[in-house]
């Protein structure tokens, strides 16, 4: 059993490693840290480069989290491919998840998240009819098919991924506190510019001594 366990953690940290060279998070959650720090205020703006590497971050740590069949095995899985286009005011997300253990698994996302329209609400929503989720595993893999069955797919989507603002404040909230920065996250805003994300953050943090890199 030990021997798989090692294997397992082996091939994740080989894919977490891969992962932070083709998807980095450091320079945009420090450029965030920093205006928090100073102003307790953040307003700027996310490339198409910089969302697509925060939400392969955030789609790789849902998945991390969930358990097979009510059972607490960690999957080891990757993101194989991911695509976040800003176009017309739209973000368009797709991308892959190959589950690798506990069962062998494909699972394909597509999604549109758009600005809400509705007076006061300065965030993003999932855009209706937009959501198409694929779930593949090998032709006679019962197993895998059962296994896969358990785990809330389309909840995943639909209340997780698809929240932006819930998606920031987690994922920075866990960074900042790596870092070193203790505090709470507060009100984010979020629309959908040309080519970008613009972002309206603010927090009530401090630094615990110097600030250091986030790894």
């Amino acid at each position: 059993m030990s021997k798989k366990i090692d294997v397992a953690n082996q091939l994740r940290t080989q894919i977490e490693a891969a992962a932070e060279q083709k998807y980095p998070l450091k320079a945009v959650e420090m450029r965030i840290a920093a205006a928090l720090l100073q102003d307790g205020r953040f307003e700027g703006h996310l490339s198409e480069k910089e969302l697509t590497s925060v939400i392969r971050n955030v789609v790789y740590s849902r998945f991390a989290n969930q358990r097979i069949a009510g059972r607490d095995i960690a999957l080891v899985h990757n993101i194989v491919s991911i695509q976040v286009k800003l176009v017309e005011h739209e973000v368009r997300i797709g991308f892959l998840v190959h589950i690798h253990k506990p069962i062998v698994a494909f699972l394909r996302f597509r999604y549109t998240l758009i600005d809400d329209e509705s007076p006061g609400r300065n965030r993003i929503i999932l855009k209706r009819g937009s959501l198409k989720i694929r779930k593949d595993t090998r032709r006679f893999d019962m197993k895998s098919k059962a296994a896969l069955a358990s785990i809330d797919v389309e909840n995943i989507a639909r209340k997780e991924l698809a929240d932006l603002c819930g998606i920031l404040k987690t994922t920075f909230q866990v960074q900042l506190e790596e870092a070193g920065i203790v505090g709470e996250i507060g009100d984010i805003q979020l629309s959908v510019g040309e080519g970008c994300l613009e972002v309206c953050l603010e927090a009530d943090v401090r630094a615990k001594q110097a600030l250091t890199p986030i790894s």
